[in-house]
């Protein structure tokens, strides 16, 4: 371009209109001076030059890529800017093993640029890359609605839901289903939201995880961390490969991190069994015994039934058993036990007596068990019995307590916690005030267990205790 016409491209827009309006009105008057034969040939030359004068000054000399409104980059041509982003096309569909298309609408616009401002080649490349945002047409998981989970094939999708309902025990008559409202589909998503299929089942099983930690204080106890972010024991030490539950050490780092699966399988099946009616115990008081001191004066004999039960299982774990049926083949028949009316003297001072939380005698005692500590009692109580407070007090927590299932704990003050587990129904809520004797729950098969029991725990000081201590 001539020194000239260059230096009026780069004067601003208006004044660049001015000078050429003024130009032609000079051309003109110039030409009405002339003879008509003179007006009409240079009148066409001029008006050539005219034209090609205001391409050199107004005219593009680049194209602009144009997103949504936004120019991302600017190409030499229109040419090499829709050549440049089909390679990028066809490298991320081969990437992605499925077709890709630019997720947004791409538009080519002519600009006057510097040299300098032109991106070619490699550079081009990789402005598009960074600034276009590439989808396909992938299968989605919906999940109540919401798209989760994206795979490359329908095929994909349907093969993770299979997975994820034989990944549990399935017994004979289980009739499984998804809690949620779970549906397969298709829609375009970002490139890289597209899961492989090992990814999407970790994805589908374990959600998002959020990392937590939690720093040891002075003074706590893993029972009171437990209980502080609702979360199981159990699961706390799985979590911190060898943890002893029994010292912590103070600046010691709990890893808390906790996954929830995004879909729940719920196993439903009807079953008949027979099974032993647990029997009641009458207590008396005996002043001839040692503080503590029990004595079965009558041993008491289970009764049996035969009952139909609907059990509910989500994610392995029992959540509920509902009785359809039953029939009494045998009354069961009390036992009788003396005891002590002397109350054991607790850690703090205190003296403690607490009732019998069911009724039924001990399935399975305080100690070790299957080469683990169990901390508590397991009471043999019917499904459906009663599940009384042992004592007056506060409920510190009432619900879901992991392998414990439907659980409740009454905070006694002085130290003094009790818990009762496995309940197949809650009667009471977090903060209320609860009278000893007073109904709390159900006796039930909730979490990880084999069967309908309470399970019944003393803790003191955040300490588990031997119940039948403070048993009469």
């Amino acid at each position: 371009m001539p020194p000239e016409l260059e230096g009026l491209r780069r004067l601003p827009g208006h004044e660049k209109f001015v000078l050429v309006i003024a130009y032609f009105v000079v051309i003109r008057q110039w030409l009405l001076r002339q003879p008509l034969y003179r007006r009409i040939m240079l009148g066409a030359a001029l008006y050539l030059l005219v034209a090609l004068t205001a391409y050199a000054v107004f005219g593009s000399n680049a194209c602009a890529v144009v997103i949504d409104g936004r120019v991302v980059a600017v190409a030499a041509d229109e040419k090499s800017a829709r050549g440049t982003l089909g390679e990028l096309i066809e490298l991320k569909s081969a990437q992605a093993g499925i077709p890709v298309v630019a997720g947004e609408k791409v538009a080519y616009r002519g600009v006057r640029a510097e040299p300098g401002e032109r991106l070619e080649g490699e550079a081009l490349k990789e402005k598009l890359s960074q600034t276009v945002a590439f989808k396909a047409r992938a299968a989605v998981i919906m999940i109540n609605g919401e798209p989760k989970v994206f795979l490359k094939q329908v095929e994909d999708a349907e093969k993770v839901l299979d997975w994820l309902k034989a990944l549990y025990p399935v017994q004979d008559g289980d009739q499984l289903e998804f809690k949620e409202k779970v549906e397969i589909g298709t829609a375009y998503a970002a490139v890289e939201s597209i899961l492989d299929l090992e990814t999407a089942k970790k994805m589908v099983l374990w959600g998002s995880n959020k990392a937590q930690q939690y720093t040891v204080k002075e003074g706590d106890t893993l029972w009171d961390i437990a209980r502080a972010i609702k979360y199981d024991m159990d699961q706390i030490i799985l979590k911190n490969p060898g943890l002893d539950p029994d010292n912590l050490n103070v600046g010691q780092v709990l890893d808390l991190s906790r996954e929830a699966p995004l879909i729940t399988v719920v196993a439903t099946r009807q079953v008949t069994v027979e099974e032993e009616i647990p029997y009641p115990v009458e207590v008396k008081n005996d002043d001839s015994l040692l503080p503590g001191e029990r004595l079965v004066i009558r041993k008491g004999e289970p009764g049996e039934r035969i009952v139909t039960y609907r059990i509910v299982r989500e994610n392995g774990l029992e959540t509920g058993r509902e009785i359809l049926e039953q029939k009494v083949l045998r009354e069961a028949s009390a036992e009788v036990v003396a005891r002590s009316p002397v109350s054991i003297v607790a850690a703090r001072g205190g003296s403690i007596r607490l009732n019998w939380p069911a009724s039924g005698g001990v399935a399975s005692p305080f100690g070790m068990r299957w080469g683990r500590m169990h901390e508590g009692v397991d009471i043999g109580a019917g499904y459906g019995s009663a599940v009384e407070a042992a004592a007056g007090g506060i409920v510190a927590s009432a619900g879901w307590e992991g392998g414990y299932g439907n659980t409740v704990e009454i905070n006694h003050g002085g130290g003094i916690v009790t818990r009762y587990a496995h309940l197949s129904s809650i009667k009471v809520r977090s903060g209320q005030r609860v009278d000893r004797g007073e109904l709390i729950g159900l006796v039930g098969a909730t979490g990880n267990t084999t069967g309908p029991h309470l399970h019944f725990e003393v803790l003191i000081s955040g300490q588990p205790r031997d119940p039948l201590d403070y048993l009469p």
